[in-house]
């Protein structure tokens, strides 16, 4: 026991761990705020309906791709092989970039678009190219274990996201396109950082038709399922958004993708800390030794529900607290929700969290049906209930939608622990 927690101690890797989430929550925060100050309800809500957007560029197919990339890199770094298939990585992802900017140009040239995103088109685009490689850059940092990089990173994006968005709010009135090209310009700052620690390793001259296509074939077989149950996540995350701004209106969306983002600030933190730090320490030990993971989670899993929940109680006596100081006092007539949907994200997280042992065995098809079927509660139970209950129907969609994620889940784990039970 000494042995470990003097490990711990001087760990530099979980220093940097702890002070990129740190900075990720306390920029959050800080973001979160700006906008709520800055932004009206009804541009807030606007806001929000761009991010599901992007969140579903980023979903078809780019971070399905990537969670396969994050499993098999340290299988190559092992075989000597990184470098190759760094390579075959950025052109996989060069290439899916390239095939939306086609198709995005061709809707954009023959087909009408709202006069309402009409002069957003081109920053929502350039916003989401950014995510693309900023999320693929950090996919690769992570797995190599590059703390210290990816924190300096995270600090430079959101310190440049918060002085230019502040600036242009305090020297004139700010709009939604405003925001997103700060976002670009973070962004590309944050890039360039982890950028730097591959610029010598990334060649598409070297790469060979057939490690390419071996390289592409073991990513798409890790990451087909979590493709094809990606769509069902974006309607479990995001059609609640949607359904409100068809059946009432975007300040109605503001409202409630504010309580959203407030409620999943600390267990995703939480999250980034264990995934960050833990995941590409399980997947380096399961490839030598099974059951490793397993060992890690019985002992997480208790302590972090514990945690959540204390948390929960907090959240629950201090919400207008809590809103008055993270975003403005508007969002006050909505801040019941707060605790409730804090909870239902908490168990969330927490299954999630549960499945890192099936990741690294790359069994990631057992968890299809526990990802789809909440997805489709969601898409339907959003329609009838917010068109028969308005916001508070949406916060009902959402509790079920995420505790039947958790539930079937959890299951769904339960059922590979006790198949593969080598303990």
């Amino acid at each position: 026991m000494q042995r470990k927690l003097k490990f711990l101690v001087a760990n530099k890797e979980l220093y940097w761990t702890i002070l990129f989430q740190l900075t990720s929550l306390i920029g959050g925060v800080l973001l979160i705020k700006l906008l709520a100050v800055s932004l009206s309800k009804a541009e807030y809500g606007f806001y929000a309906i761009i991010t599901s957007v992007v969140s579903f560029v980023l979903m078809m197919p780019f971070t399905a791709l990537l969670q396969g990339v994050g499993r098999y890199i340290s299988i190559y770094k092992k075989k000597g092989q990184e470098i190759a298939f760094l390579n075959s990585v950025f052109v996989l992802i060069s290439i899916c970039v390239s095939l939306y900017v086609v198709i995005g140009g061709v809707f954009y040239l023959f087909y009408p678009i709202n006069a309402e995103w009409n002069d957003k088109v081109l920053a929502v685009f350039a916003f989401a190219v950014s995510e693309i490689f900023k999320i693929m850059f950090r996919t690769v940092n992570n797995a190599n274990r590059e703390r210290k990089n990816i924190a300096i990173s995270v600090f430079t994006e959101f310190f440049v996201k918060i002085i230019l968005i502040f600036s242009v709010y305090t020297i004139a009135s700010i709009n939604i396109r405003d925001v997103l090209l700060a976002l670009v310009v973070a962004n590309m700052m944050s890039m360039i950082i982890m950028y730097s620690k591959h610029c010598h390793n990334i060649s598409i001259v070297n790469i060979t038709k057939k490690h390419f296509r071996v390289h592409v074939r073991r990513i798409w077989i890790f990451s087909y399922p979590l493709l094809i149950w990606g769509v069902f996540g974006w309607l479990r995350d995001m059609s609640n958004r949607w359904y409100l701004d068809y059946f009432l209106d975007k300040e109605s969306v503001a409202l409630f993708a504010m309580m959203s983002s407030l409620s999943l600030i600390a267990p995703v933190a939480l999250q980034g800390v264990l995934g960050s730090f833990f995941i590409p320490i399980i997947y380096q030990k399961e490839n030598e030794q099974k059951g490793v993971s397993r060992k890690y989670l019985k002992r997480i899993l208790p302590l972090l529900a514990i945690f959540l929940f204390i948390v929960f109680i907090f959240v629950y006596y201090f919400k207008n607290m809590i809103i008055i100081l993270a975003t403005d006092d508007k969002y006050l007539s909505i801040s019941w929700m707060l605790p409730w949907m804090f909870l239902a994200y908490s168990a969330y997280v927490i299954s999630i969290i549960s499945t890192y042992e099936i990741f690294a065995n790359k069994q990631t098809e057992k968890l299809i049906f526990s990802s789809i079927l909440p997805g489709i509660i969601a898409f339907v139970g959003g329609y009838f209930l917010i068109k028969e209950y308005g916001i508070n129907g949406a916060l009902y969609n959402y509790i079920i939608t995420y505790a039947s994620y958790a539930l079937l889940t959890f299951y769904a784990v339960y059922k590979f622990w006790k198949k593969n039970d080598n303990n």
